[in-house]
């Protein structure tokens, strides 16, 4: 649900909002943040076959 509504709002920059909100938590060391964005990443692939 959340990987449709970023394809919606941010297109083909997704995957780069994405990218950017798991560096976010990554850098907080926040380590569940950063794998939820991680997930939200690889549903939004799969949205986007390349």
């Amino acid at each position: 649900m959340v990987a449709l509504q970023i394809e919606r709002i941010h297109g083909t920059g997704g995957a780069a909002f994405i990218a950017r909100r798991q560096k976010h938590f990554e850098d907080l060391a926040e380590e569940e943040g950063a794998a939820l964005w991680q997930e939200i990443g690889r549903r939004f692939d799969e949205l986007n076959p390349a």
